[in-house]
C-alpha cells in the first residue's frame, strides 16, 4: 500500500466537482485514496471544505465546466494557497459552505459512507 500524500488527496476529492456524473467504481476509487492517507473524516471533511472547495467549487456553476480533470499543477498550487489562510477563510467558507458543495453533496456523503 503507498503512502497518500497531501495532494492526492486534492486530487481525488477535486473530481467530486467535475461535470460529469461519477459512478460508483469512480466513488470508491475517491474512497480509496482517502482512507489510504490515514487521516480521519474530521481531517478530511476539513481538506474538502477549506481547501479543495474554495478553489473548484465554480465549476458546478459554469455551463461549460471542467469534465475530464482538473490540471494537477494549477489545482495543487491554489489548494496549497488554502493552508495558510486564517479564521476569516474558514469564515468565508462557511458563509459559502451551501453553493460551495451543492452540486456534490450526495457524492461526498457516498464517499463518507465507504470510509
Amino acid at each position: 500500500m503507498s503512502v497518500v500524500c497531501r495532494e492526492d488527496i486534492w486530487l481525488a476529492l477535486s473530481d467530486l466537482w467535475l461535470d460529469t456524473e461519477l459512478d460508483d467504481g469512480r466513488l470508491e476509487a475517491i474512497a480509496q485514496v482517502l482512507r489510504r492517507s490515514g487521516l480521519s473524516r474530521a481531517q478530511l471533511e476539513a481538506i474538502f471544505l477549506y481547501e479543495v472547495a474554495p478553489v473548484v467549487w465554480l465549476n458546478h456553476w459554469s455551463v461549460a465546466g471542467v469534465w475530464s480533470a482538473f490540471d494537477r499543477d494549477w489545482l495543487c498550487a491554489q489548494c496549497q494557497r488554502q493552508l495558510g489562510r486564517g479564521r476569516w477563510h474558514r469564515l468565508r467558507c462557511r458563509v459559502l459552505r451551501w453553493p460551495m458543495t451543492y452540486g456534490c453533496r450526495a457524492e461526498w456523503q457516498q464517499v463518507v459512507a465507504r470510509l
